[in-house]
């Protein structure tokens, strides 16, 4: 009697590999899109100096008929300055990497550097405007902490803030249509948090959903809603202080910003440098490995303290 012999395909073989590869979680990036661009000068030191022009006093004392010259005003003017710092990494990629697998490895490596650099500048900033903006805390709420939830009140008193300080509107109101379920929104500040606010910006009177803009087109994708003259974005990299609440509770920092609160400064021919050295070049004797990696310089600084806020705020 024969034997029956079973054959087994090897591992590899059994193997389909998808082309379209998984998405990657990657944060909304909000902390710089209202942030004003400015540039340092290549061979201009290594500090930018930011200038600007306190307003003159208004005239109201008539000049009658006498002929007599009322006396002058001094003008005078603020300086900020702003370090440059430098950032960067790199990965290492065995040439093996790239000649045997079936992905292409560094059309994916380079687009993941990209989303690594752009999300440093964004966390940059965040860290800046949550360790130097002047905070108000949220008090309108009931959870009995101190921040409390935010509430519209709060939102009013931040508004009211910089509308005393002459802070510009950033975006303009939206009209509203003859659509169902929509509402207008008004000239509003831009607000920046945590997704953490999710559930208690919708309890918050006066909420408007972007859903219910008279236009989709006018809501981001990373946009929540409005709350009178504010509209918020959340990320899940917004900022939050750990335990900071009077009962221990996080605090999320919620900052309100008008036009021209904030720069983001980057440095001439050094913006963004994307570095590809092949393994015949960076691969050592054997030439093995190549790397693949960024490296930019940029420093974000506050340019005029009146005009942004950090609504500091805990969850119900």
């Amino acid at each position: 009697m024969a034997l029956t012999t079973t054959t087994i395909m090897p591992a590899p073989v059994q193997q389909s590999f998808s082309l379209k590869l998984l998405s990657v979680p990657t944060p909304d990036l909000i902390h710089g899109f209202t942030a004003m661009k400015k540039m340092m000068p290549k061979n201009g030191g290594t500090t930018l100096r930011m200038r600007r022009y306190n307003a003159l006093d208004t005239a109201m004392v008539p000049l009658g008929n006498s002929g007599a010259t009322p006396p002058s005003q001094t003008p005078s003017a603020v300086d900020i300055d702003a370090k440059i710092s430098f950032y960067g990494t790199w990965l290492n990629i065995n040439e093996q990497v790239t000649l045997q697998n079936q992905d292409p490895v560094l059309n994916e490596l380079t687009d993941r550097l990209g989303v690594s650099l752009r999300q440093t500048e964004d966390e940059l900033t965040r860290d800046m405007l949550a360790s130097t903006a002047s905070f108000i805390n949220c008090t309108g709420g009931t959870n009995g902490d101190n921040p409390t939830q935010i509430t519209r009140s709060d939102v009013d008193t931040v508004v009211r803030a910089l509308k005393n300080s002459n802070a510009r509107t950033i975006i303009s109101n939206i009209e509203a249509q003859n659509k169902f379920g929509t509402a207008p929104t008004r000239d509003s500040y831009i607000a920046m948090g945590s997704t953490e606010l999710i559930g208690n910006l919708d309890e918050v009177t006066g909420f408007i959903h972007k859903n219910q803009y008279p236009s989709a087109s006018q809501g981001l994708e990373s946009e929540w809603g409005a709350i009178g003259n504010v509209r918020f974005f959340l990320s899940s990299v917004g900022s939050i202080s750990p335990n900071a609440s009077n009962l221990g509770a996080d605090v999320m920092n919620v900052f309100v910003t008008g036009m021209e609160a904030y720069a983001m400064i980057e440095q001439d021919g050094y913006s963004a440098q994307y570095i590809y050295r092949p393994p015949s070049i960076a691969g050592g004797p054997l030439a093995q490995n190549a790397t693949l990696g960024y490296k930019f310089a940029a420093a974000p600084r506050i340019t005029n303290d009146l005009w942004i806020t950090n609504l500091r705020a805990t969850l119900a």
